[in-house]
């Protein structure tokens, strides 16, 4: 498990691998479904450096009650 640098939830997983052994790793939080790549700065990757305004606080998600609709354009 990975923590996720949005939420810092400890639940982040890998989701994808590089073709090239070992060149990156994608991973997904379960938690705020934010998804980073291994080799993005350490300001997308570490907790501690990522943006405080584009942090995510767990307990507030369940409250969240503006979600963007989806455009019709891309609901098939």
């Amino acid at each position: 498990m990975h923590t996720c640098p949005r939420c810092e939830s400890k639940e982040a997983t890998v989701v994808s691998k590089s073709p090239v052994e070992g060149a990156w790793e994608v991973y997904m939080c379960p938690v705020c479904i934010f998804t980073w790549r291994s080799i993005e700065p350490e300001t997308i990757t570490n907790p501690e450096k990522y943006n405080r305004a584009f942090k995510v606080n767990p307990a507030d998600i369940p409250l969240a009650e503006n979600v963007p609709a989806l455009p019709a354009k891309y609901i098939k």
